[in-house]
């Protein structure tokens, strides 16, 4: 295994608190962080298990024992089950057999937020529900930080957003539906050097003003708002931008709402940096956009962090105090949505440094008339 993988699971280990014996990873984002193996959850059981002070130990179906072998190395423990039955009794069983008196003792920790119950049932034998800890702050502090390697794959992620979004909106006219658009968004995607497409959500017209709805057959009018948010995901690390056009002319509200979301943005980028609280960042939008008449119409904190998942710690909302560190990569993301008018959101990626911020992403935020 990679030294750096070695390095992550000695970190996050460190951080648990010490009555901890052994941390339970599933497949998810930790997961990949700590190993570098992408897997998807299913009905079959794989659970990861982390040490102290040995290496790691995995259970796993039959049908994944190549796979981990051959990213992880040969020398890797990889106990299996035939899941020709029932995969929960049999992965249950396997454990047992295998690990009765064998786990070190001291408490399970586990990621409340992405173990299922299906593999606490697994364990429950060995582990009763007093016994487990939650790990998921402890880990979400680690994951936060990213390091250099981890920086590079969101900066590639966010040129390569940058540049398909500027592709896609030259296409863009009357005419054209937001399937049509979200769909050349993917190809381009598909094209390019990342693995695959995050969040790619297209709105027009009064859609704009449902700050998460999906992408529908809706035809794109003169006269209409297009909101784009979309990102890739190159490395296993996204991207998230989002701009919001014009389609042809615009009425006067559309063009205060849009200054405001604009100067908003701007105002937030400009207070990150290392030690801001996170709730600052959002009072400074929230401050211009109430200022102007707009506060009931944005209804969201202002951003989240980005790594591993298209959302993950920190969040940027009102009530958290807690410090930005060096390391972090975040969106900013103001917006106002008004029900028969529209809406409007300018979202972009932040790297939180000891100085301010470099701004990842750097799509125009000028109203672009289409």
């Amino acid at each position: 295994m990679d030294e750096v993988y070695g390095r992550r699971i000695t970190s996050v280990m460190n951080s648990l608190p010490p009555e901890v014996g052994v941390f339970m990873s599933t497949p998810s984002a930790t997961l990949r962080y700590l190993t570098g193996l992408r897997l998807d959850k299913s009905e079959r059981p794989l659970l990861a298990f982390f040490f102290r002070d040995e290496d790691p130990i995995f259970l796993a179906p039959t049908l994944e024992k190549d796979r981990l072998s051959t990213h992880c190395g040969s020398s890797l423990r990889i106990d299996t089950y035939d899941d020709s039955s029932n995969p929960v009794s049999a992965a249950r069983s396997t454990f047992s057999r295998r690990y009765d008196h064998q786990m070190p003792d001291g408490l399970l920790a586990v990621e409340y937020d992405s173990t299922r119950l299906l593999e606490c049932e697994v364990v429950e034998k060995y582990f009763q529900p007093s016994d487990l800890v939650n790990a998921s702050k402890a880990i979400s502090t680690k994951r936060m930080q990213k390091d250099n390697r981890e920086i590079s794959s969101l900066r590639n992620a966010a040129e390569i957003t940058d540049r398909i979004l500027s592709e896609v909106v030259e296409s863009v006219e009357p005419g054209v539906t937001e399937a049509e658009i979200q769909r050349e968004i993917r190809e381009r995607v598909l094209l390019s050097d990342a693995e695959s497409f995050g969040v790619d959500i297209v709105t027009s017209g009064p859609r704009t003003a449902n700050p998460h709805a999906n992408t529908s057959d809706r035809v794109i009018e003169e006269g209409d708002p297009l909101m784009i948010d979309t990102g890739v995901v190159y490395q296993g690390y996204y991207s998230d931008i989002t701009r919001t056009f014009a389609v042809g002319d615009f009425s006067d509200e559309f063009a205060t709402m849009y200054q405001t979301v604009k100067d908003a943005a701007r105002k937030a980028r400009e207070a990150v940096k290392s030690g801001v609280e996170c709730g600052t960042i959002d009072k400074k939008a929230r401050e211009v956009i109430i200022d102007r008449g707009y506060g009931e119409y944005f209804p969201h904190r202002v951003g989240h962090g980005i790594g591993l998942e298209s959302h993950e710690p920190p969040y940027l909302a009102t009530n958290n105090d807690a410090p930005l560190r060096p390391g972090s990569v975040i969106t900013v993301e103001p917006g106002i949505y008004i029900e028969g008018i529209g809406g409007v959101r300018i979202e972009d990626d932040l790297l939180v440094t000891e100085t301010g911020a470099e701004v990842l992403t750097n799509a125009p935020r000028e109203l672009a008339i289409l």
